[in-house]
């Protein structure tokens, strides 16, 4: 299966412009025949806090119904996050929480397959989003695979991969929106979740820059031993790697590491 990652650039809170760009580079990637395409956080917006309530949309809106169309046309699987607006009715018996959530979606032949609220929020995060309470695989039809969906900061927890792993995901996918400053931890800790699992991980960053940070790019494609199948610069692009369902599943049966977890110890 080819999967890619759409290293891209973000313009913040210009979501026109963003889900063109998002659709422009997934069109060169489903031209050389990649079947998963994955975007990084908060593609449509980059973190929008200013305007985060005017940028916020439901999984039903405009984006991912732009995200619906491409994946039933071209019979593909795409994800990533985005800004979610959260209920209404919800929020209106909550206090002090944030009226945001940091969705992530994964979309399969044109319709929504799973979604996963961050649960991990970071540092201003957690002033505009609500934390999700959910960690689950998502389940495909295309080669009868799941994915263990993680978005960015999530990476930094050993447990969100694991209990992934645990619940059945074949590959792991992460979308990131990682600045300069922590692009060797964020590419050790992908590799680590890659290899402690023994799974392969498509992870995605952004390139570019906003008044926050400057985005180097780095993204990867690994197996599970942590082999590098392919692997992207500082520049925007679309990063292509093959992944072997049957091989993946070889090097989960080479050894024990889940079975031989002690739990009752740790």
């Amino acid at each position: 299966m080819k999967a890619a990652c759409i290293q891209m650039n973000i313009s913040l809170c210009s979501k026109k412009e963003n889900l063109e760009r998002a659709l422009s580079l997934a069109e060169e990637a489903v031209a050389k025949e990649a079947e998963l395409l994955v975007f990084p956080e908060v593609f449509s917006t980059g973190f929008c806090y200013d305007r985060i309530g005017d940028v916020a949309e439901t999984a039903s809106g405009l984006t991912l119904e732009a995200l619906r169309a491409f994946s039933r046309e071209h019979d593909c699987i795409l994800a990533g996050s985005m800004i979610e607006k959260r209920d209404e009715n919800v929020i209106s018996s909550e206090k002090n929480v944030p009226s945001q959530y940091n969705l992530g979606f994964c979309i399969e032949s044109g319709k929504l397959v799973g979604i996963r609220r961050k649960v991990q929020l970071y540092g201003p995060e957690k002033e505009h989003f609500a934390s999700g309470d959910s960690i689950a695989s998502i389940r495909l039809q295309k080669h009868g695979l799941s994915i263990g969906l993680i978005v960015c900061n999530e990476l930094r927890y050993p447990e969100v991969a694991r209990k992934l792993a645990l619940e059945g995901a074949d590959l792991l996918v992460s979308a990131a929106e990682i600045p300069d400053f922590y692009i060797y931890p964020w590419r050790i800790m992908s590799f680590s979740r890659a290899i402690e699992n023994q799974l392969p991980h498509i992870a995605c960053n952004r390139v570019g820059r906003d008044r926050y940070s400057i985005y180097p790019g780095g993204s990867f494609i690994a197996d599970g031993w942590g082999r590098v199948l392919a692997e992207a610069g500082k520049e925007e692009c679309v990063l292509i790697g093959e992944i072997d369902p049957e091989e993946a599943r070889e090097i989960r049966q080479t050894g024990s590491i889940l079975e031989d977890r002690r739990p009752d110890l740790y």
